[in-house]
C-alpha cells in the first residue's frame, strides 16, 4: 500500500507539471536545455534501520544511465521528469559461516555453509559446555554478492537557480530491482520495489555539461510478497555526469 500511494503521488505531480506550459527550450540565460542523458554511479557502504528497513550491514554499488526531460521552468525553478536504468546493481550481504568458542585458551571453530542473515552481532549466540564449564558461543560472519538490475521509470527532479552554474536539486525516484536470487535473504524475493529521495548539487562545466553529487535515502523491499520482508534502508552517495540538449 505504501508503494502504491507513492506511485500515485508521483504520477499526480508529473501530470500536474505536464499540464503546465513548459518552455520551448530553456529560460534565457539558463543552463540545462530541454533534456539530458547521463551516466551515474551510486554506493553505500552500510545499511541500518533508518525508516522501515531492518536489514543491516549491506553494501550496494550501482552503475547505470539516466534520462531527464523538462516539464516546467521559471527563472528560479525548473521541474524535470527523471528516469533511470541500472543494469548493474551489486548487493553484498552478511552471512553466517560458522561458530567459534574458546576452550582452555584455544579457539574451536565449527564451519558451516554460508547463510545470509538480516543483521550481524558481536554478542554471544549461545553457550557450550566445556571441561572448564559453560563458555559463550559466537557466530562467524562472511559476505556474499548478489547481482541484480534496477529500473526507476517514475521520477521527478526539482532544481533551483537554473540560471546559475551551481544548482541545488531534490529528486524522487520510484522503481524496482530484479535479482538473480532472493534478496536480501533467502526468504525474500527476486522482485523488490525501490524508492530513493534526497538532495543534491549540480555543477555545469559549460552550458550543456554537468556533474551532480547527491546524498539520497534509498529503500528496497518486497512489500510483504516474500516469506520475510526485512527491507534495506541506506544513505547513498550518487554521482552523475550528464549531457544536456
Amino acid at each position: 500500500m505504501r508503494h502504491a500511494a507513492l506511485v500515485s503521488i508521483l504520477a499526480g505531480v508529473v501530470c500536474a507539471a505536464s499540464s503546465a506550459h513548459p518552455l520551448r527550450g530553456q529560460e534565457a540565460g539558463g543552463y540545462g536545455g530541454v533534456r539530458s542523458f547521463g551516466f551515474s554511479s551510486s554506493y553505500s557502504p552500510d545499511s541500518s534501520r533508518i525508516l522501515i528497513g531492518d536489514s543491516g550491514h549491506r553494501r550496494i554499488w550501482t552503475l547505470g544511465a539516466e534520462y531527464t526531460h523538462l516539464l516546467h521552468q521559471t527563472q528560479r525553478l525548473r521541474l524535470d521528469y527523471e528516469g533511470s536504468l541500472m543494469p548493474l546493481f551489486e548487493e553484498t550481504d552478511p552471512t553466517v559461516i560458522g561458530t567459534v568458542f574458546t576452550s582452555n585458551g584455544q579457539a574451536i571453530v565449527t564451519p558451516q555453509s554460508p547463510v545470509r542473515v538480516i543483521t550481524t552481532t558481536n554478542q554471544p549466540v549461545g553457550s557450550v559446555l566445556t571441561g572448564s564449564g559453560m563458555v559463550p558461543l559466537y557466530a562467524l560472519f562472511g559476505r556474499e554478492d548478489t547481482y541484480a538490475a534496477a529500473f526507476a521509470p517514475l521520477g521527478v527532479r526539482a532544481t533551483a537557480l537554473p540560471r546559475s552554474r551551481l544548482q541545488p536539486s531534490f529528486a524522487l525516484d520510484l522503481g524496482f530491482v530484479v535479482s538473480a536470487r532472493n534478496i536480501p535473504i533467502d526468504q525474500g524475493t527476486q522482485f523488490n520495489y525501490m524508492f530513493a529521495v534526497g538532495p543534491g548539487v549540480q555543477f555545469f562545466a559549460d552550458r550543456y555539461t554537468s556533474w551532480r553529487v547527491e546524498y539520497i535515502f534509498r529503500h528496497v523491499s518486497n512489500a510483504g510478497q516474500g516469506i520475510q520482508n526485512p527491507g534495506i534502508d541506506q544513505g547513498v552517495v550518487r554521482v552523475t555526469v550528464s549531457l544536456h540538449r
